[in-house]
Formats: C-alpha cells, sequence, structure tokens
C-alpha cells in the first residue's frame, strides 16, 4: 500500500533524533560518490548535491535549500537537470507539497532539481520512500562526510512506519 499524506506533519524532537542518527554507511571522500555514478543517486542538501556535479554526476532528484548549516549557500547550479521544481517545506516539518513533489520527480523520466524554499533537510525520508530499490539517497553529515543508504524493502519499512507514527496512522 503506498503512504500518502493528507496533511503536513510535524516532525517531533524523538523521531528528529532518531532520523539524525549516524547512517551505518558515511563515506569522507569526495571520490568516492563515483562509485554511485551508474546506481540512481538522489542528492538532499546543497554542499552534497554540488560535489556530485564537480564529478560530473547528475543525480535523477537533487534536493537543495540553498543554504548550509542554515546560512545562505551561494553556488552555480549547472543547467544540467531536464526540470525544476519550487516547493515550499517548512524547518521540522514534511509538507504535502514536498511529499508529493519527490514522488512525482521520481516518477517523472527525466531528471529533476528541487529547490525548497524553507528547509530540505527531511526530504531524505520521502526520497527513501519512494525511490526504486537499488536507489541511492545520500545527504551530508556535517563534519563526518556523506550519509549513504542504499534503498531496499528494510529502510523503507523503517521510513513508512515513522511516517505513519508522525502522522497517527500507526500508534
Amino acid at each position: 500500500m503506498r503512504l500518502k499524506l493528507d496533511r503536513d506533519i510535524e516532525v517531533t524532537e524523538e523521531f528528529r533524533e532518531y532520523f539524525s542518527r549516524p547512517p551505518e554507511l558515511i563515506i569522507t571522500k569526495e571520490s568516492q560518490l563515483e562509485f554511485f555514478a551508474s546506481k540512481t543517486l538522489i542528492t538532499v542538501g546543497d554542499v552534497v548535491t554540488a560535489t556530485a556535479i564537480k564529478f560530473n554526476i547528475v543525480p535523477k532528484l537533487s534536493i537543495v535549500d540553498l543554504k548550509t548549516r542554515r546560512n545562505n549557500y551561494s553556488t552555480d547550479l549547472p543547467d544540467k537537470w531536464d526540470r525544476v521544481v519550487h516547493v515550499k517545506n517548512p524547518a521540522g516539518k514534511i509538507t504535502v507539497e514536498l511529499w508529493d513533489a519527490v514522488e512525482e520527480s521520481l516518477r517523472f523520466k527525466g531528471k529533476t532539481l528541487m529547490i525548497v524554499d524553507g528547509e530540505e533537510d527531511l526530504a531524505s525520508l520521502p526520497s527513501i520512500y519512494f525511490s526504486p530499490d537499488g536507489a541511492i539517497v545520500i545527504y551530508g553529515v556535517p563534519d563526518k562526510g556523506i550519509a549513504v543508504y542504499e534503498v531496499g524493502e528494510t529502510i523503507r519499512s523503517v521510513v513508512q512506519s515513522a511516517i505513519s507514527k508522525l502522522t497517527g496512522d500507526g500508534k
């Protein structure tokens, strides 16, 4: 059953802590991104997106908010995506608009750059949920490296369970 949001959700402190735990795999050298060039790649964050582009990897979906560590991040994002989508998503929330835009972008045949007005940090959750098995979702972990998640049934069910709890559907 496909999980559908019918309202914006606020991610509680408990779940923020849960989702901010270090993943099983963190890469610490930018050049290690080249290992994922042949996979469906989703980047969440400005620096990790710019790093992928630096290595001539154009992700299937790149989600940025033009900030890093809550400060403006100025980078010239090249015209390498097939389309650009703008969404609103306040800090600490996952809006229906973001959720639906991620789903639609991953169904789109081409590559999408999503620019978030607000904060993109939690966009990794719908990215993991809607990505095909074997896709790689990456985001930056400040002062540590790049978090790497290979999408599959297990991680998708963890995300589904957490979202269901946050929406009150999985008490």
